[in-house]
């Protein structure tokens, strides 16, 4: 407990030590008070968000680290040009194709959370060492380490749990308490507070203050939440510093900076707020122990000079805050910021584990990519929120949609953050923000979001009535509360795709999603409820009949009218084709459950029922509506298999689970009616007829004009013969490698061309090239540059070629290159060029070219930008074709160390009579494809005989 105007930000708390901060009174209490509230969940999110950012961190690592990112970048192109179709099929060999690269980012990220880990675990052992450091002066005072002991034995910490007592010299004038992972935490008193000893006013206070936070087992994690504030935003600064060295502060690491910001405030808001209320536990607990009088009285004596304006990021309150705070109740756990808090944190680590889970199983992503981001959100929402709302239930604290909204607004606002800044390390490829699409998963997310928190209210309402003091109920109670966490977050990852493709993800719930298992994850919930509702109400105590006959007639009502609507329609209108038999069948799914959701909402909104016993009454018409519905189909012959026992049953289920969820949040915060429930004919009848009403409306609307949006159409396999051509680079066999000649009847290849004949030449290389090339605007042949050594520039310029300018009579020349990819880094081209003379052209050409490839190992060519390119001169063998052949390979590279760019191309030259043939090929970041670029040599003779 720090005092008024008391410096030493280095203290975890501390009471200071003169009389005008002393704390204390005479009073003794009656027995040790409640011990301080563990704040285990707060120091999980603090975690939790320093982990997210050593994700991203090393993400923004592996795109600043060139030789990491560029490979990666490069299998990006190539592979979503060679798979550019989203067919499933296509889809997992383009996976298969970037696995590598992924994996290799996933490691990165991984290594990211790592360090961030042992930069945690380095302050929890390096701050306490430094605390302990500062006390290089320590004083013996008789007497204090006696009463110290005595006040360890009175507050249960005896033996091994005994901290040590070290009394500090001047200038140290705060108590506080430190330790590490290993060893007992040690309590420093200053000098004035331990001469004292024998002065319980002053003595006893501060002591009871420091054992508070021995008995909450955090000193080590206290000590190290003062510095992990400072962790974010220097762990993306160090990871940006290659970004920065060699391009300067670019967009990708301001976004990724910018991003890290935000989190880092939240961390920091969270390490204060903890600190705070951390501090505010052990006031409690000192007045506890019946010091509280004096305590506050001091407080309030403290302020009396000038006050330090409040701020945000302070680790103690100020006095009087503190004073006030302990004359009246202390606040109920769970409020708005603690929902805001947990919502935030969650939607946190959810991003970053679905990046890192996607990355390192990039061909499992849809079997563990979902699961593992959904469990990780669900347990921050669930075990974040559930004690501090069952500690709230017990105090009798209503306000429940405090935390609901907190929890919806911090999912949200961080699900926008998450999608509007972008940042290296996620799943997507590019980095791309976009302020509409992140508005709506911000608004898709955050009522996810309101129902996860609205089922821990109810839960922890329902624990606290039946079984307060049950630690097995408790732990079950979270158990279910991380299951229907996990189901109620299952669409989240489907909800990033509602902007861009609206049919899919209305496809994956209608389809996939009664599949998938994990939506029924939330009929434990139910089951807990029914448990819990044995033989007593929600906060009070019920007649002995446990179900009422208006909550069973009711439920009756609603199954007779549901199934028995969605039966009738079957009989009357059969349906005659594929396409209305899956309209019906998804609207008796619907209509299912829709009844059960009617029962819950007439019977909790109509008080007839609270909200436990009215999910119970729902799940039960939903689950009994379904099971008469197939019933109806095994009856009927439209039932074969399991899969229609799924369709039939699961679908309903799954669909009721996420109604009951999205109405919880309105549900939960209607307070209890207690009092008998009446059972009188018109108690009776009221419930019956708002239910036969409700699901009469909702039978023809969904029967009737049906709901908009609510209809998928069933998915239909492609006949054969319009289904997707394969997109894989199909390239005809290289024939024989013999010298062309011309076939009786055909045109001599070697003969003068037109400009016509000479164009289709160049034009036939299209036949041959793979999906993913386009004609590109062409452009004027390189000149300019500067070619060191000067001898090379023959070759580097093919100016052998040009003694041939002056009898030439057609030069036609075509080019074509790949579709520039999503990160624009590989990339390949071909440049075919046709002339023809007035006279053959003579042999001495190839040699004078091989002349100059021998005489030039390795060049260097100059921009006029200063821009260099090294050419590394390499022989392959010609193909043999034409008259006469031959072929120069470069292997270039631009750029040094990690920011190194390489390629290879290829020049190809065949001689036919009066005419050349001249084909260039080049690769950059990929390899050279040898197959393509002797397929298009091979096109552009063929077509010459033509």
């Amino acid at each position: 407990m720090t005092g008024p105007g008391a410096g030493g930000a280095h203290h975890d708390g501390g009471t200071a030590a003169d009389g005008t901060t002393g704390v204390g009174d005479a009073g003794t209490g009656t027995g040790p008070p409640l011990p301080p509230d563990r704040l285990g969940w707060l120091y999980a999110l603090v975690l939790a968000s320093l982990i997210s950012v050593g994700i991203s961190a090393g993400g923004l690592y592996f795109v600043a680290d060139r030789s990491l990112s560029r490979p990666w970048a490069a299998a990006v192109d190539v592979c979503t040009r060679a798979h550019p179709v989203a067919a499933a099929e296509q889809s997992a060999a383009r996976d298969r194709c970037l696995a590598g690269q992924f994996g290799r980012r996933g490691v990165v990220m991984l290594a990211g959370a790592g360090i961030a880990l042992g930069a945690a675990a380095a302050l929890v052992l390096v701050l306490p060492l430094a605390d302990r450091r500062r006390l290089r002066r320590r004083l013996t005072v008789p007497g204090a380490q006696e009463r110290f002991v005595d006040l360890c034995d009175r507050n249960g910490l005896a033996g091994r749990r005994r901290p040590r007592l070290i009394v500090a010299a001047p200038p140290v004038r705060q108590a506080y308490t430190t330790g590490g992972v290993i060893g007992a935490p040690t309590v420093v008193l200053p000098a004035a507070v331990a001469v004292a000893h024998a002065d319980p006013a002053r003595f006893d206070p501060v002591v009871a203050h420091e054992l508070a936070h021995v008995l909450a087992r955090d000193v080590a994690w206290a000590s190290a939440v003062r510095a992990l504030i400072w962790v974010p935003v220097p762990a993306v600064l160090a990871a940006g510093l290659l970004e920065v060295a060699f391009f300067g502060p670019n967009a990708t690491y301001l976004t990724a900076l910018g991003r890290a910001t935000v989190v880092a405030v939240l961390t920091a808001l969270l390490a204060a707020g903890l600190l705070r209320r951390r501090e505010r536990e052990a006031d409690r607990y000192a007045a506890g122990a019946g010091h509280g009088e004096r305590l506050a009285a001091l407080l309030r004596a403290g302020t009396a000079g000038p006050t330090r304006r409040r701020r945000l990021l302070a680790r103690h309150s100020d006095p009087a805050t503190r004073a006030a705070a302990l004359g009246r109740p202390a606040d109920p756990p769970g409020g708005l910021t603690h929902g805001l808090a947990v919502g935030a944190v969650a939607m946190l680590a959810t991003g970053a584990a679905d990046a890192l889970a996607r990355d390192l199983f990039l061909t499992a992503q849809a079997a563990v990519g979902p699961p593992v981001a959904v469990c990780v959100g669900a347990l921050l929402l669930s075990l974040g929120l559930l004690p501090a709302l069952v500690r709230r239930a017990a105090a009798g604290a209503g306000g429940w949609w405090r935390p609901v909204l907190g929890a919806a607004i911090g999912f949200a606002v961080t699900a926008f953050v998450a999608t509007a800044l972008p940042v290296p390390g996620s799943s997507g490829v590019s980095a791309r923000p976009d302020v509409s699409v992140a508005l709506l998963v911000a608004a898709l997310a955050g009522p996810l979001a309101a129902s996860a928190a609205g089922l821990c209210v109810l839960l922890a309402r329902l624990v606290v009535a039946r079984r307060p003091g049950s630690v097995g109920w408790r732990s079950a109670t979270y158990l279910v509360a991380a299951a229907a966490g996990v189901a109620v977050l299952w669409p989240l990852p489907a909800v990033a795709s509602v902007p861009t493709d609206g049919h899919a993800a209305r496809n994956w719930l209608v389809f996939a999603l009664p599949r998938s298992g994990w939506p029924l994850l939330a009929l434990l919930v139910p089951l807990l409820v029914g448990l819990l509702l044995r033989g007593a109400g929600e906060g009070h105590r019920r007649p002995p009949r446990r179900w009422d006959r208006g909550v069973v007639a009711a439920v009756l009502t609603a199954v007779l009218i549901g199934a028995g609507a969605a039966l009738w329609r079957t009989e009357l209108f059969p349906p005659g084709t594929l396409a209305e038999a899956g309209r019906q069948a998804q609207q008796r799914w619907l209509l299912c459950a829709l009844t059960g959701w009617a029962v819950l909402v007439v019977l909790a909104v109509g008080r007839r029922a609270g909200v436990g016993r009215a999910l119970t009454a729902g799940w039960a018409a939903g689950t009994a509506a379904a099971l008469l519905q197939y019933a109806h189909a095994l009856l009927t012959g439209r039932a074969d298999g399991w899969d229609t026992a799924e369709a039939h049953l699961l679908a309903p289920l799954a669909w009721l689970g996420y109604l009951v969820a999205f109405t919880l949040p309105f549900l939960v915060s209607r307070p209890t009616v207690p009092g008998p429930v009446p059972s009188s004919p018109a108690g009776v009848r009221g419930p019956v007829a708002a239910v036969a009403v409700l699901a009469a409306l909702l039978a023809v609307a969904v029967l009737g004009p049906g709901i908009p949006g609510a209809y998928a159409p069933l998915p239909v396999a492609e006949p054969a013969g319009l289904s997707a051509p394969s997109i894989a680079p199909v390239v005809p066999p290289v024939p024989d490698a013999t010298p062309t000649r011309s076939a009786p009847g055909r045109p001599d290849p070697g003969r003068p061309l037109t400009h016509a004949q000479a164009r289709r030449a160049a034009g036939a290389v299209r036949a041959v090239l793979p999906r993913g090339w386009r004609v590109p605007p062409d452009r004027a042949e390189g000149g300019g540059s500067r070619i060191d050594p000067s001898a090379c520039r023959p070759l580097a310029e093919d100016s052998y070629l040009d003694r041939l300018g002056g009898v030439e009579r057609v030069r036609e020349r075509a080019r074509f290159a790949t579709v520039p990819g999503l990160t624009a880094t590989a990339s390949a081209e071909l440049v075919i060029e046709i002339r023809s003379h007035a006279e053959p052209v003579p042999a001495s050409v190839l040699a004078e070219a091989e002349s100059a490839r021998r005489a030039c190992p390795r060049f260097t060519a100059r921009g006029a930008g200063g821009s260099a390119v090294r050419f590394a001169v390499d022989a392959q063998p010609p193909p043999a074709l034409g008259e006469q052949s031959w072929r120069v390979d470069y292997r270039l590279s631009a750029g040094s160390g990690r920011a190194r760019i390489t390629g290879r191309s290829a020049f190809v030259i065949v001689r036919v009579g009066h005419n050349l043939v001249t084909v260039y090929g080049s690769a950059v970041s990929e390899p050279l494809d040898e197959r393509l670029l002797d397929a298009a040599v091979e096109a552009a003779v063929a077509k010459l005989g033509d």
